[in-house]
């Protein structure tokens, strides 16, 4: 009896009623193929954004089939334990061929029916696997965790690294035949944050298609953040709802193509977003320079994809020190960082400030109250104390970006399916693991 295969994408956060508007009114025949598949919804029990309710819990969830509060995987890059076993670790045991492919938080196991492993950009941890796939890698790593310094002479050999690879595995051809398309929308866009993390999720999927033509699996999971991240920073923008039509139609129609070598799909979001009004979160331009530039002393950064990251350190001392000064350090009276220990020696930070305005709103030289009351809020649990005459405004607008944020995390989701592989109408996100390990059954 042969075996049957299944094509899993995790189209990270996705809208379903955007997609469904969007698709009519710009006529997206292959978003329209996948919205007409099965839906049921899908939900978690986390409900907070910024603490258990973001992709890079959910996706542990999803692919353990375990709780947060149980696995306790809270921040983006933080290392999975290996007594935790993921869809692909299962059923690659059970002799079936598997390949994992951008999956957030994710580890690796060895193991011979794991042919493919490729981890998401924020990940420090692992390299990809084979090892002719590293060299697709580095570029979109360090664009991913420094897009708001990001700098191509900094980067000049992992950019070659990325060019050799993309045109020794028949993407330039891609794009060859595609150039009309991609350049009407960069004229129009420039290469603005949404467009490169589309291009970069395009390349991703059609380096995959590529990559897997002659082999033979039966269990692949791809992962997907472009829908999200529009979502996220350009949901107001509704004069680029176009082009991120067209761009999303590209991937939906080589998502199809993919899986005509898979005898079913499901498409999955872990949770929605809903549109906000625009606010923005702070971010330090260079994360690495800043920290530095005001004291810190550390072994290693990871940052994520929003306003933290990972500080690892060389001794317990060292750490301790570092929390303290960056727990004490304030602008305008406001403490800039949340800290979440999650080892010996690392910790999590985060600037736990948000605004309503952007630098660009501001007048040339506000007053400190008109700073505060303009830039700084949903601080109810933060007392206004002495103001860090040490740190001015200047000091501030220099070292740190706004970035635009138009979506926030809903927990209720959807799952797509080419067939019905479940007769229920509602199920937890967590359980998808139990539908894909059940489907080999």
């Amino acid at each position: 009896m042969l075996k049957k295969k299944i094509l899993a994408i995790h189209l990270n956060e996705f809208n379903l009623e955007f997609l469904r508007k969007g698709a009519n009114k710009y006529n997206c025949q292959n978003i329209k193929k996948i919205l007409n598949y099965k839906v049921i919804k899908t939900y978690s029990q986390d409900k907070i954004q910024d603490k258990n309710l973001d992709p890079w819990v959910q996706s542990v969830s999803i692919n353990t089939g375990i709780k947060s509060k149980i696995h306790k995987i809270y921040n983006l890059g933080e290392k999975i334990p290996n007594k935790l076993n993921q869809i692909w670790d299962i059923l690659s045991k059970r002799n079936i061929k598997c390949a994992v492919w951008g999956a957030m938080n994710a580890s690796y196991k060895k193991n011979d029916n794991l042919k493919i492993f490729f981890p998401d950009p924020w990940n420090n941890l692992i390299s990809p696997r084979p090892i002719d796939l590293k060299y697709v890698f580095q570029f979109p790593k360090a664009y991913a965790q420094n897009y708001t310094d990001f700098k191509i002479i900094n980067n000049l050999y992992s950019f070659l690294l990325f060019f050799l690879s993309c045109l020794k595995f028949g993407i330039l051809t891609y794009f060859t035949k595609k150039i009309i398309f991609y350049l009407k929308i960069f004229l129009t866009s420039g290469l603005s944050n949404y467009f490169l993390f589309f291009l970069f999720d395009i390349i991703s999927i059609k380096l995959f298609k590529n990559y897997t033509k002659n082999k033979e699996l039966d269990f692949s999971l791809i992962f997907l953040n472009s829908l999200a991240h529009f979502q996220h920073n350009n949901w107001d923008e509704k004069k680029n709802y176009h082009k991120y039509f067209l761009l999303t139609e590209e991937i939906c129609k080589i998502i199809n193509q993919i899986s005509l070598k898979y005898d079913d799909i499901i498409i999955y979001n872990g949770f929605t977003q809903k549109k906000i009004k625009t606010e923005f979160i702070i971010r330090p331009k260079n994360p690495n320079k800043f920290l530095k530039k005001i004291g810190v002393k550390f072994k290693k950064l990871n940052t994520n994809m929003t306003n933290g990251g990972i500080l690892s350190f060389n001794n317990k001392r060292q750490k301790e020190i570092s929390i303290k000064k960056l727990k004490n350090f304030n602008i305008f009276g406001y403490k800039l960082f949340k800290i979440t220990n999650i080892g010996s020696n690392n910790f999590f930070f985060k600037i736990q400030i948000k605004s309503h305005s952007s630098f660009d709103n501001l007048s040339i030289n506000p007053n400190k109250k008109k700073i505060i009351k303009e830039i700084f809020y949903d601080n109810k649990k933060l007392m206004l104390k002495k103001i860090n005459l040490d740190y001015s405004f200047d000091n501030f607008k220099n070292d740190m970006v706004f970035i635009k944020t138009t979506g926030k995390h809903h927990y209720e989701g959807h799952l797509l399916m080419k067939n019905q592989l479940t007769k229920k109408n509602k199920i937890e996100n967590k359980d998808i693991f139990l539908l894909l390990k059940n489907y080999f059954k």
